[in-house]
């Protein structure tokens, strides 16, 4: 039988448990009702004046005393310098390489026309931008290959030059001039160029649904000593009685007096991919070959969560619900199960509406519950400035303001989708109260952008280079680029095709489908964290901080970083040798030649072993070195 002391202490035991149940969930709703954005003061406190930019390695300010902006390299007697041909002023292709300089932190010269041998002695590395070269210039060209330089050609001669001028087109590795115009079928690129596995692109391929591979291109055929890196596919290469090995070269190297030549032979490896290409080559030309990455792939959902009501009438015919339904009910649930196939990446730029032109204008009713739903995740959420409509784009930025101002006055933005708003007017416009904290600006590529670079001081841009909803043959190529040199990639899923549809191909089974699919492609870079856009912002600041020199014996690399903060990323190629162990530092296989390298210090030193080495028979008996 229990006592009433018994009695009177389960009684106060229960009502304890009870408390603390009522507690914690009033607790959590005191904190989902702050509407803190627990991002707001986690951004790294590196800004543009901390990095290391264009200017800090252009070696005419150098030279001159002119400080420009950003800091001052590491010993730069210990860097790699790399002169660039540059065919004028507004050269996109040169921006290009001037870009990857920076990501690779290479002092480097523009030159507008070709400097003599003497100066030209100066540089390990030359890159062709988009330069015209001539018959007259054969006798330079020749005079650098003798100097043992690298020189990387981002595109070729006129077909016509060539096949007049066989010495000239000998520079190049070529030996004969087949056809001024050929139409490949389809498009190869060796595996281990990049740091993925092999691709072949063609009609009915694993990439898209798109019958995009056809490429028309100058046919060469090489002469001996060439390494071949992508070649065109003839359809009718048997027929033809062509073999593999003679097939349209697009990217490839060749041995020109005492001087490696890369060569690209195609318009498809522009802009973007452009970068990928250059780190491919530099990759081949040794032992090994190391580089720093930023070393995150992201996600990012635009103009979602959504907050209006807009287009209901085609919302209740396709989904019957509105588009605030379509939204929370339908959406949502679908849209963090394809994130968590992915591996994470939980990041959302809210749209406040997308016509800013009707009358409907944007609803608070659901914010809470995408906050609190994002937080558990947990995520990051930005504002995005996309529309549908043709409104001033200041008026864009004001609505926002006074919703959010209204609707969740302690939230703090610190993320941006500026849509098609022009980078000065950006920066104008970031000014107000409201966009004073906007750290990072996401937004879309266009031939000529840096895919990393601050808009501000204090503010970052970054770019998107893969589109949610597309996968075709450039969308891989660009992909498989920005992997290979930056360790990063950042996809746009941009909602307002679900909520405004083109067409069927915009319903959401029909893009949630794409989209679905899509993590395929990634795994070929799973050794790359996945992270949101918050952490792709600081760890991007932090590589655009970095410095570092590299030293090399036969089986050692000593990497010194300049500027460490708390970590540090590095791919290492290698040909013929293998990791042993690293210091101060951990590997990651990505594929047989690449590995991640995670620097947990200022200093990390890599440690090699080569590959080819015969062993020691296991009989103790050695091989005479001449049988006879």
């Amino acid at each position: 039988m229990v006592s009433r002391r018994n009695y009177f202490t389960i009684f106060i035991l229960m009502l304890m448990v009870f408390g603390m149940f009522m507690f914690a969930g009033v607790s959590s709703n005191l904190l989902s009702d702050t509407s803190i954005n627990p991002q707001a003061g986690e951004r790294v406190a590196i800004n543009a004046g901390d990095t290391i930019t264009a200017d800090s390695l252009n070696m005419d300010s150098i030279n001159t005393g002119l400080s420009g902006e950003g800091r001052a390299v590491l010993n730069p007697d210990k860097k790699l310098q790399v002169s660039i041909l540059s065919g004028g002023i507004e050269d996109t292709v040169s921006k290009v390489l001037i870009q990857w300089c920076v990501y690779n932190k290479y002092l480097y010269k523009v030159f507008y026309t070709l400097p003599d041998t003497t100066e030209m002695s100066e540089y390990e590395v030359v890159l062709f931008g988009d330069y015209e070269i001539t018959a007259s210039d054969t006798n330079t060209l020749y005079s650098y290959a003798e100097l043992g330089k690298t020189m990387i050609f981002t595109r070729l001669p006129d077909y016509r030059l060539l096949s007049a001028n066989r010495r000239l087109a000998a520079f190049y590795g070529i030996r004969d001039s087949i056809s001024g115009t050929v139409t490949a079928d389809g498009i190869k690129i060796f595996p281990d160029f990049m740091i993925n596995k092999e691709r072949i692109y063609r009609k009915g391929d694993y990439f898209g649904e798109l019958d995009d591979t056809e490429v028309n291109i100058p046919y060469y055929s090489l002469a001996a000593g060439y390494e071949v890196y992508s070649v065109g596919i003839l359809e009718d290469q048997e027929e033809l009685g062509i073999e593999d090995k003679n097939l349209p070269p697009l990217l490839w190297r060749t041995t020109t007096g005492k001087s490696f030549v890369c060569a690209v032979n195609s318009e498809i490896f522009d802009g973007m991919t452009m970068l990928g290409v250059l780190t491919g080559f530099m990759a081949h030309l040794g032992d090994y070959y190391v580089y720093p990455v930023v070393n995150a792939q992201t996600i990012s959902l635009i103009s979602y969560p959504y907050f209006s009501n807009e287009n209901q009438e085609v919302m209740q015919q396709l989904y019957s619900r509105n588009s605030e339904g379509v939204a929370r009910d339908l959406l949502w649930p679908n849209v963090v199960q394809i994130l968590k196939n992915y591996g994470g990446s939980y990041s959302f730029f809210a749209a406040t509406q997308l016509d800013y032109l009707d009358e409907l204008g944007p609803k608070n009713d659901y914010i809470d519950f995408y906050l609190r739903e994002i937080g558990k995740l947990p995520g990051n959420m930005g504002l995005s400035l996309g529309q549908v409509s043709e409104s001033d784009r200041k008026d864009i930025m004001a609505e926002n303001e006074d919703f959010f101002k209204n609707s969740l006055p302690d939230y703090v933005f610190t993320a941006l989708y500026s849509a098609d708003i022009s980078r000065e007017e950006l920066k104008d416009n970031l000014k107000s109260d409201f966009y004073k904290d906007i750290s990072l600006v996401m937004s879309d590529y266009e031939e000529g952008d840096s895919v990393l670079e601050f808009l501000k001081d204090k503010v970052l841009s970054v770019k998107f280079n893969l589109n949610g909803f597309e996968h075709e043959t450039k969308d891989d190529l660009r992909m498989s680029s920005i992997e290979n040199v930056l360790g990063m990639c950042n996809m746009k899923v941009d909602m307002t095709r679900v909520f405004y549809p083109r067409d069927s191909s915009d319903e959401w089974n029909n893009l949630s489908l794409k989209w679905s699919k899509g993590n395929t492609y990634f795994s070929d870079y799973k050794a790359f964290d996945m992270v949101t856009v918050g952490e792709l912002e600081n760890r991007v600041r932090r590589f655009l901080a970095l410095d570092y020199t590299l030293e090399y014996n036969m089986n050692d690399i000593a990497i010194q970083i300049d500027n460490f903060e708390e970590e540090a990323y590095f791919i290492l190629r290698t040909n013929n040798r293998r990791i042993d162990h690293v210091d101060n530092a951990t590997a990651l296989a990505i594929s047989g030649t690449a590995y991640l390298i995670k620097a947990e210090a200022a200093d990390v030193t890599i440690h090699m072993i080569e590959e080819n080495l015969l062993k020691k028979p296991g009989n103790n008996k050695t091989i005479p070195s001449n049988p006879q």
